[in-house]
Formats: C-alpha cells, structure tokens, sequence
C-alpha cells in the first residue's frame, strides 16, 4: 500500500471499530478496536481476507514488510501484473525473492472494512495448507496490535485520547507485565517489531516473527551466545518466503531474557544464516505462549505469559518454561462459542496439545455440526495423533458438507493411496483435477500421489499444469526431482529422467536426495561410471542407504568387486529393508555376491 491506501486503510477500520464500541483503560484513554479471527493451520496463523469477492485464506506475518501474493493466486485471480519497482526487494530469512512483482486489486475486504485499489507484491514460494497470500507490516503496523494467539484473535487497536503513559495490557489484571521498548530505529526498517533480548547472558537483537513457526537463532549468534559446534544436532534444512534453503540444528539454549522475563533450560532452532541483521526470530511458539500487545504509539511491546510451554523443542512441541515473571492465564472462553473453541483448539495443538485441541474440537462440532472447517481442523489433529480412521471420517463428513473443500479431499485421497484403496484415492483425485485451477498449489501434491499410484502421464500432467506459475518456486527442485525418481522407476522416458535430475540439482545442489536420484537415472541409461559420480556427491551431503546400494551396483558393472561389497554392506547397514525398498520399485537389484 501507499502512504494514501494506509490512511484510507486507518480510516475505513476506524469506522468499523468504532461500531463495536471502545474500551476505556483510563478514563482519558480509549481503544477502538478492530477484532480479527485467526485459525492455526500447520503452525501457521491464517486469516481471511476477500478480494475482488473471492475468500482469500492469508498468512498474517509479522515478519513481512509487506503484504504478497504468489503468482498463482494472482494468476487464479486474473490479476493483472506489472514489474516491481526497482528499489523494491523482498528478502526472507533464507534468500530474496525472484522475478517479483506488483498487482492492484479493485476491491479488499476484511471484517466488514472495505478498501479500493490495494497493491500487493507478487512472488515468493508457497506456503502450503490453503494459505494463499500474506498479510504483512503495511497493514499490521496501520494501528497498534493485539496478538492473542493462544484464542486465535489478532486486533488491530486505535488508542484515543491520552494513552502515552498508559499501561495497555489491559487484560492482565494482577498478573505480572513484560514491557520492553521497541527498537528506535524501527522506522527504518518497515515497522519492524524488533526488541533487544539476551541469550545465555549476551545481548542480542529478535525480531517477533507470527510467520515463523517455531523461534530460530542464526548460526553466527548462536556462536556469540557460547553454544558449541559439538552440542548441535542435525535438523534438515529450512526455507521461507525467498529462493534457497538453509541447514539447521536444534542446539541448547541455557537463558532467554526479554524485559524481566527469563526463560532457561530450552532447545532452539539454529540457522545457517548470514545476512539478516536479526539474531533470533521470536517465532509463532512464542506468540502461543504470550499474549501480546505492540503500541507503535509508546514504542513499546506488552506481553503476559500464559503459562503455557514457551519454545518448540527436538519433537516439534513447546517446552516446559522456567518463567520468574508468572502468568495471567487466558481468560475462558464462552461453553457455546463453536467458532472460539475451535481457534483455541487449533493453537493447542500447534503447541503439541493434541488432547486440549481434540477436547475443544469435539465440543466445537457438537455445537456446529454443520462445519466442515471444524471438521477439517479435528481430522488434522487426529492424523497427528496417528487415529486415521477418525481422521477419515471427518474428512468423509467434511466432503459431503462441502464437496469442494479441496484440502480435505487431498488428505483423503493420501489415506486412500497409504491404506491401498486405489479406487477411492483414483476417484478424489480426478475431481480435484477438475475442480482446481490450473495453477493451484494443490496440484503439485495431486501429482506426487499419482506418482505413489505409478501413474506416469496422470502425475506428469499435474505438475506441467502446476509449473508455470512456480517457475520460482523453491518446491521446484523437488518436483523435478520427484518427475526424475517416478520415470526412473519405471523404466520410462530415461532422457527425460536425466535431464529432470539435473534440473533438480541445478536448482538445489545441497540436496542429496537428488544426486541419489541423478545416480539411478545414469544406470537406467547404463552410465555406470556417471551414476558413482552421482552417488559420491550425494554420499558426501548425508549417509543415504539407497545411495550406497545404488554405487554397489554401478560399481559391480565397473568390475569393482570389493567396493562393490563394501557399499552393499553398508547399504544394509543403513536400512535392513533395503532390498526390498528397490525391489518394490522397479529398481535394478545388485547380483549375489560370494
């Protein structure tokens, strides 16, 4: 948006708040409030907007600067696009994003508030789970803001009145206040919400982050903070917004400290990052464990936490806290709220809660049987749970309430190809072929189940349709490579398979997998010499056993008999299953050795 768009944004909210009624924190100063629901789906906060009349579900990000469309929302929209501006860049924690763009859209919608002619950036990956754009600073830094995560509401707020002096976090009542100044330079930076904490006793700058899922720390702070190499352990790698991915780890964190509050004995996320000027990205753990208040007006960040487990651990749930500044626990929630219930449900269980979110969700959809996003939410957390039979009827019940619920058709067409119910899986595949358009993000996971079904030409098509508009896209590696790994088992378009490898380390040459992949593709091509190639270069990224198995046998076509043993044996090592896994498929298999 420009400087005009945002005023005329403050004015349009302003009027609807101001319907709703204010709240007085002293009798000098008044908070218009505009209230917005927010579902967690996957660890990530979700709020709908409409524009141009078409619901769209959006990632509000605290973390962005601005507010961005990928391109195949803005293609399903038949936006009309124009170049970014030159001074524009858009850089997420894991790279910059390419070929951006802009676009307007006619009409905004949110919460009965109405703008005309708003400007997005157009780029940047997917985000998965339905989320088709993100909602940035531009509109969240138009007013103060609210975050209570943990009930699944973010309020935008328009203090009144005299309310410098005021304490805001009006909801604490006894409870013990965090307060902490917002960084003076925030202006500079896009309104960035950037606070000084410190990390194991060393200061340190964090920006709060609602659109990273868990708290990370860089690399290079981690070293500051004292954490040694030797006590990192592997967690993958990551990405966001931007191109390119990052190696992470989970490594100790002995304190955490912002504004009097200290948090110790935790496992954080480290990064490989070396850019960004943030040390720590206080991410959507942190928001679910907190209630949180921002005043742009005071400069000044609010924060109550709720005595709930603060930071995401080895397992991907919050852990325990040793928090010396108490807690105001979330005020309770009305028995007969399906909707309130059901949002608090979903931040339980993005804290790992599963049985507080199963306990909400069933009371939820006994008040609103009739919703099939409750539905939806209750199957998410019973697959969690690993109770793929309730699971399934949910997503049964949520289809026929709403047979276009294209994500709950997906998750139902993956348990049908899990469980071998090849018919049914056949059939939710073909109508969300259908029914999505061409560029939707779905298609891309439609195509990996035809691939798990061995049906080249179905899983070809859905990733032909789903590229041009992720021509950008950080998922695009993996569909090459998943493009290659489907013709390479079965023996089909072998030129083909090659050149789709290829194309997937060009794009990610970090990944072993796909040098593994590579591998198989030069012996369906009987280049045995090019496949050790492969392998070596992937065996050197990550011990893959499927890697090892493939160099024994390029090795036996060399006549390297000894070598060939030796990987066979640690192939075997590796995974005991390993013979059969490339029996199953279609593989060439290795010759008896003596």
């Amino acid at each position: 948006m420009n400087a005009s768009q945002m005023r005329r944004w403050r004015w349009v909210a302003a009027c609807a708040v101001l319907g709703m009624g204010a709240t007085a924190v002293r009798a000098d100063c008044h908070l218009s409030q505009m209230e917005i629901p927010v579902r967690i789906v996957n660890h990530r906060p979700v709020a709908t907007l409409t524009l141009n009349g078409t619901e769209v579900p959006m990632l509000l990000d605290s973390g962005a600067y601005f507010s961005v469309l990928p391109l195949s929302t803005a293609t399903q929209l038949g936006l009309r696009l124009q170049p970014a501006p030159g001074r524009v860049v858009v850089r997420g924690y894991t790279g910059k994003v390419q070929d951006l763009r802009m676009t307007r859209v006619d009409k905004v919608s949110l919460q009965g508030s109405e703008i005309a002619d708003v400007d997005f950036l157009v780029g940047g990956n997917e985000l998965g789970s339905g989320i088709q754009g993100v909602l940035g600073r531009n509109f969240l830094s138009i007013a103060d803001t609210e975050y209570d995560l943990a009930h699944g509401i973010v309020r935008l707020v328009f203090p009144k009145g005299d309310c410098k002096a005021t304490n805001l976090a009006d909801w604490a009542g006894d409870a013990p206040v965090i307060v902490t100044p917002l960084d003076s330079n925030v202006r500079e930076y896009g309104n960035e919400v950037r606070v000084a904490v410190r990390i194991n006793g060393v200061s340190m700058h964090a920006l709060m982050d609602t659109g990273a899922p868990v708290t990370s720390l860089r690399l290079a702070a981690a070293r500051r903070a004292g954490i040694q190499e030797s006590e990192l352990q592997e967690a993958g790698r990551t990405g966001g917004i931007g191109e390119g991915w990052v190696r992470a780890w989970q490594g100790p964190m002995a304190s955490f400290e912002l504004g009097g509050e200290k948090i110790v004995d935790q496992v954080v996320k480290i990064n490989e990052v070396d850019y960004s000027r943030n040390d720590l990205l206080l991410g959507l753990d942190y928001f679910l464990s907190h209630h949180i208040y921002v005043s742009r007006l005071q400069k000044k960040v609010y924060a109550t936490w709720n005595g709930t487990p603060v930071f995401a651990g080895r397992n991907g749930q919050a852990q325990a806290s040793s928090d010396g500044v108490g807690s105001a626990a979330p005020a309770a929630l009305p028995a007969d709220d399906a909707e309130a219930l059901a949002r608090r449900a979903e931040a339980a269980a993005a804290r790992g809660e599963f049985a507080k979110a199963l306990a909400d969700l069933n009371r939820a959809c006994e008040l609103a049987p009739q919703s099939s996003a409750n539905l939806l939410a209750r199957a998410r957390v019973q697959l969690a749970l690993r109770d793929t039979a309730q699971a399934r009827q949910d997503l049964d019940r949520a289809l026929n309430l709403q047979p276009d619920l294209h994500e709950a058709r997906a998750a139902r067409a993956a348990l049908q190809v899990s469980a071998g119910e090849r018919d049914g899986a056949l059939a939710d595949l073909a109508a969300l072929d259908r029914s999505l358009p061409p560029s939707d993000q779905l298609r891309e996971r439609v195509g990996g189940l035809y691939a798990r079904l061995s049906l080249l030409p179905e899983a070809l098509r859905q990733w032909e349709l789903w590229m041009p508009a992720h021509r950008t896209d950080a998922h695009l590696a993996a569909v090459f490579n998943e493009r290659c790994w489907l013709r390479t088992r079965l023996n089909r378009e072998a030129r083909l398979a090659l050149e789709d490898c290829k194309a997937a380390v060009d794009k990610d040459g970090g990944e072993g997998h796909y040098r593994d992949s590579l591998g198989w593709a030069y012996l369906r091509l009987d280049d045995a010499r090019s496949a050790v190639d492969a392998f070596d270069a992937a065996l050197k990224l990550k011990p893959i056993a499927l890697a090892h198995y493939g160099r024994a046998l390029a090795e036996q076509r060399l006549g390297r008999a000894d070598a060939a043993r030796h990987d066979l044996a640690t192939a075997r090592q590796l995974d005991a299953h390993v013979d059969e896994r490339v029996q199953r498929a279609g593989l060439p298999v290795v010759a008896q050795t003596p």
